[in-house]
């Protein structure tokens, strides 16, 4: 397949689509508010912010309301969120129960963790409150060893963190994560621009529901699950995805997630054991892509593959959030991420947030 970049969204210049409700907003100073110590949101007059670093610290801690409120309840989009630019938007996408809380999850407390910055990518987060409700509420759960609530259905795209990305131009994006449950979705113009705007896809496939293999009979009898043909999330949003010409310019990722039940099987093993290293390795990532998609023919249903036969450009990749099964709602043996990043460095190169380096954007990225 020829590559090329991915088009804009649809927006006027200063034109950000709202996390929360996805209605387009446009920064302005006058609908700006700041929490309180009761957690309560009051005006914020910026106009006696004269000291340039003041202003810039009370901003970063700021909200503005968003004017939207039919269907959803009053809500504030962080400052930093609207005056970086145009957000890159990454939206999770499977059922629900296919792991794709703890992979995200994994994915956010490695980058707070610098694993992104041997890639040349820091990181700071949106609002430092809400951040650090998102780390105790998820990642410091999850690594003590508990079992995430599965997010269930959600009505299209439900916003669950942003970050601020520096990338190796030095350039600043906001980086929101959306969870996409697939298949209840509504065709709406909310959806529909959010769909238009997206700029990266993650497909979690669940291995329980895709291999037929017989060393996951047991996990699938224990969790009551059977061998699926497909996954309705994936056929939803592929279905309803905008396209211009044959495929879809969708910087895209393919995920095998729960690895682990598959440690043992080749070529899952080489690569479970393998850490992602930088500098960032376009051929390595091509590598694994051709393993994971010989594995999935050979063991799922074809269907399993669309978002790589639909996409222009696809990596894919094995994965492991936690290492483990849970049991009773805890993993006994403790959380082991495996290979977590790995997709999200093949969508920030698709990008072009990884690197400098020609030779790896998204021209060149990809299968």
């Amino acid at each position: 397949m020829s590559v090329t970049t991915a088009p804009s969204a649809r927006l006027e210049p200063g034109q950000i689509v709202c996390p929360y409700c996805l209605e387009i907003v446009v920064y302005d100073e006058r609908a700006l508010h700041v929490r309180n110590e009761k957690s309560q949101y009051e005006r914020l007059d910026t106009s006696g912010l004269t000291n340039p670093l003041r202003r810039a610290d009370v901003l970063r801690g700021a909200f503005q309301l968003c004017r939207n409120t039919e269907g959803i309840s009053q809500h504030y989009i962080p400052v930093p969120y609207l005056t970086h630019g145009r957000p890159l938007t990454v939206a999770m996408v499977g059922t629900s129960g296919t792991g794709k809380s703890h992979l995200l999850t994994q994915m956010v407390a490695e980058i707070t963790d610098g694993c992104l910055a041997p890639f040349g990518v820091r990181w700071q987060s949106v609002n430092p409150a809400d951040h650090s409700v998102f780390l105790k509420e998820r990642v410091a759960p999850l690594r003590a060893g508990e079992q995430l609530e599965a997010t269930g259905q959600t009505p299209f795209a439900e916003f669950v963190e942003a970050l601020l990305l520096t990338g190796a131009d030095g350039q600043v994006r906001p980086v929101a994560f959306f969870d996409l449950g697939g298949e209840d979705l509504v065709r709406t113009d909310a959806l529909l621009r959010f769909l238009v705007g997206v700029d990266a896809l993650v497909f979690v496939v669940d291995p329980l529901l895709a291999c037929g293999l017989p060393q996951l009979d047991e996990p699938r009898e224990r969790y009551r699950l059977r061998v699926s043909r497909s996954d309705p999330a994936f056929e939803t949003v592929l279905d309803r995805l905008p396209r211009q010409g044959a495929y879809l310019d969708v910087a895209t990722a393919l995920v095998v997630g729960k690895a682990d039940l598959l440690r043992f099987e080749p070529p899952v093993d080489r690569w479970l054991s393998r850490p992602s290293t930088a500098p960032f390795d376009p051929r390595a990532v091509r590598e694994e892509s051709r393993d994971v998609y010989a594995f999935l023919r050979h063991h799922a249903a074809p269907a399993w593959l669309r978002p790589f036969d639909s996409a222009l450009r696809c990596t894919l990749h094995f994965a492991s959030a936690t290492g483990g099964q849970p049991t009773n709602g805890r993993f006994p043996h403790g959380v082991r991420s495996r290979r977590v990043l790995g997709p999200l460095l093949s969508i920030l190169a698709m990008c072009g947030l990884l690197t400098e380096d020609p030779a790896h954007r998204p021209s060149t990225m990809g299968m």
